[in-house]
């Protein structure tokens, strides 16, 4: 290729660092509806959207001036940052739509829908298993904190309950109760609870982790945490306590950067 022609390619849109991952803020189980699921997704698109705008292009944004062609380059370049964990359903977004017809008439909307059909691919084979999903999204690391603290109530819960029983329980009355508790007590453990299934799945997978809750003095919370993330993502927990370390001095990086 010959240096003229590297100089005249331009990307497809603008780069992106870290940013939240909308499947992850959408609570499960899914609206039934294909339009509730819709709406959410463009709310979630917009707060995202609006944390990564400038100031000037915010202030573009909520007044009567057309936004920037930088602002709908960062809105594009979310569109396909997004398509690759979402999926097909991404598209259920008016907002996606509104994107997808525009492309349609630009000059480079073909090389927009040609990274937007390979994001779709790789989200359906993270879907499979078949590709490890990223660690880049940056609410990791609140949700880490804030689901460490609903694992450490629970396990004042279970000592409550199990600690002066001669029999120690088996793992499946553990469990058992990990599930009544937490419904129970939904308000208390919103973050376990939205993610019930997945970590009953992972304490049949892995009992030795609720017992650990249970009996060892100095189980960490926070160990717990990193080996469910672990196990539901396909990497060590190491790998998932480093990641997780690195997203929260990001996070504090980006917070100084807007005040």
């Amino acid at each position: 290729m010959s240096p003229t022609r590297r100089k005249s390619r331009q990307p497809a849109t603008v780069a992106l660092g870290p940013v939240p991952q909308i499947i992850t803020r959408i609570p499960r189980p899914y609206p039934p509806s294909a339009e509730e699921l819709g709406a959410l997704i463009t709310k979630e698109f917009f707060e995202i959207w609006k944390s990564i705008l400038s100031d000037s292009e915010l202030r573009e944004l909520s007044g009567p001036q057309s936004v920037s062609s930088t602002a709908i380059e960062k809105l594009d370049a979310l569109i396909l940052k997004q398509a690759e964990t979402m999926g097909w359903r991404l598209a259920l977004s008016p907002l996606v739509h509104l994107r997808f017809s525009v492309w349609d008439l630009q000059s480079n909307g073909p090389t927009l829908f040609g990274i937007y059909g390979k994001a779709l691919a790789k989200s359906a084979r993270r879907s499979q298993k078949k590709e490890l999903p990223p660690l880049d999204d940056p609410d990791l690391y609140r949700a880490k904190q804030e689901t460490v603290s609903e694992l450490r109530l629970f396990r004042r819960n279970l000592r409550n309950a199990f600690s002066k029983r001669r029999v120690r329980p088996s793992s499946d009355e553990l469990i058992e109760h990990f599930q009544k508790a937490v419904t129970a007590e939904g308000d208390a453990f919103i973050h376990l609870r939205a993610n019930m299934n997945s970590w009953l799945q992972f304490f049949r997978a892995d009992p030795i982790s609720v017992k650990l809750l249970l009996h060892a003095k100095r189980a960490s919370p926070a160990t717990v945490f990193d080996s469910w993330l672990a196990w539901s993502k396909g990497f060590e927990p190491e790998t998932i306590r480093q990641k997780i370390s690195e997203l929260g001095m990001f996070a504090r990086r980006f917070q100084k950067s807007k005040l």
